[in-house]
């Protein structure tokens, strides 16, 4: 299996695992010494001697299942832990430990993991028989539970001769730190990177040809659409298939996406529901998923992308850039950011931006518009952001309260959640409606469309030229 040393260098390094250390092992008797007690055990009714006798069966069989301890311990069985790359948010991953055994006798080793606090291994354990001088690979899956730097422990191994006299317990120390990243295209990993390549073949287009003119930029097969005046019939000739000529823009245009990290968007929601099996994902998580799939869209139409992540203040911003390594750096920037306890102030955004964004852009706010207190500051700062930027308002649509909204009523406490949800789906139509007479375009879409609802979104502003 090809695969990564993950023992707590830095991500790319390959260091070699330590060798565990003989002179900390644990013993854990073997049968015989529990069958040595027993059979020991009718010696004491026998009298003082018998009792003597008795006791030192039973200490030579503890001295000898601890020697044999001892010995398996220093036998130099190494183990080493690679794993499959880049962990992902919810994602399955595999883990492998590499079992090495240099001595010249059979070993039985027993092995297991340890995980961060939420991990858990299918399997948790594992039972090797590992020949002398030979390699086993054990492997086991993971899926991680939450972004961030992940502590992951030493690899724990029970060592067994051929006898079973005793075991030595000893431990491979590899502890280290494993990040996990967004999983920006989600659960649907396959259908939506196949309707990655989709908007890069029609969208992207799109949004290079906008307008006419522009340099050239690439060659590439013919989509249909395409006007006649980019065919490169020489490119055509040559391949025997149809080849078009894509122009981009001189000038470049700007993209800053705004995160809400406060209060509303620490809650849990499943994409597909609450009973799938999948690792409930955050509204955080959801808006960090859009940002990056918008942000390698705009980064691969040849745009500057920014990011700031906010709550009651700015936590986090990173400049605008253009380049696939800007891609790289907003990732490494918001895969350990977490929601706060803490409310959103929409004011202290609108001044960040007008210090620190003097250019126009796009400005995506991804945010939850529930209510009236939380969203109406931003439709009051989106008029002074306006007079600049094109602002555009992000947010998740609430599937369980507009279905109770419009549910039968069956019980008197099925009346109370239909008047609360409804009375929940009036103010954010309020909210709505005063969002777009502060010339905020909005997108709101459920958790599992919202990267690509955000994509088209872009798409269609670029498409229009409208910045």
């Amino acid at each position: 299996m090809s695969g990564r040393r993950q023992d707590g260098a830095p991500e790319g390094a390959s260091p070699h695992a330590a060798p565990a250390d003989p002179s900390t092992f644990r013993w854990a008797p073997g049968l015989p010494v529990v069958g040595a007690a027993l059979a020991a055990s009718p010696l004491v009714l026998a009298g003082p001697a018998g009792g003597l006798g008795a006791l030192a069966i039973d200490t030579a069989a503890v001295l000898v299942s601890y020697a044999a301890a001892r010995g398996l311990a220093h036998a130099g069985v190494r183990a080493e832990r690679l794993t499959d790359g880049r962990w992902v948010l919810g994602a399955r991953h595999t883990v492998t430990l590499r079992l090495t055994n240099p001595s010249d006798r059979p070993l039985r080793v027993t092995v297991r993991d340890d995980l961060p606090e939420g991990f858990s291994a299918e399997p948790a354990e594992h039972v090797v028989e590992l020949p002398p001088h030979a390699q086993r690979d054990v492997r086991y899956d993971v899926v991680p539970p939450a972004r961030g730097d992940h502590a992951l422990g030493n690899v724990h191994l029970k060592i067994e001769g051929g006898l079973r006299l005793g075991a030595a317990l000893v431990e491979q120390p590899l502890a280290g730190t494993h990040r996990v990243y967004p999983n920006v295209l989600g659960g649907r990993r396959r259908e939506l990177a196949s309707r990655v390549i989709d908007l890069r073949r029609s969208g992207l287009r799109n949004v290079r040809l906008s307008g006419g003119g522009g340099e050239f930029a690439q060659l590439r097969e013919y989509v249909q659409g395409d006007p006649p005046r980019d065919f490169d019939w020489k490119a055509t000739a040559k391949r025997q298939r149809p080849v078009t000529k894509v122009r981009e823009h001189e000038r470049a245009q700007s993209v800053v996406l705004a995160i809400d990290a406060g209060r509303m968007m620490a809650a849990a929601l499943t994409e597909g529901g609450p009973n799938t099996g999948r690792v409930p994902m955050t509204k955080l998580d959801h808006a960090l998923n859009a940002a990056l799939l918008t942000a390698h869209v705009a980064l691969r139409s040849g745009d500057r992308v920014g990011l700031i992540v906010f709550a009651d203040d700015v936590r986090l911003f990173v400049p605008p850039a253009r380049g696939l390594g800007q891609y790289r750096r907003l990732l490494d920037a918001t895969y350990r950011v977490k929601a706060e306890l803490a409310f959103v102030d929409f004011r202290r955004l609108a001044e960040f931006v007008k210090l620190r964004v003097p250019k126009r852009s796009l400005l995506v706010v991804l945010t939850d518009l529930l209510d009236e207190a939380h969203a109406m500051p931003l439709a009051r700062e989106a008029k002074v952001l306006g007079r600049k930027h094109l602002l555009v308002c992000v947010s998740m649509k609430d599937p369980i309260a507009e279905s109770l909204a419009g549910a039968p009523v069956a019980r008197d406490d099925d009346a109370w959640a239909r008047a609360a949800a409804a009375d929940l789906v009036m103010e954010r139509e309020t909210v709505k409606a005063h969002l777009a007479r502060s010339g905020v375009g909005l997108v709101e879409a459920p958790a599992s469309e919202l990267s690509f609802s955000v994509v088209n979104r872009y798409l269609d502003i670029k498409a229009r030229a409208r910045l």
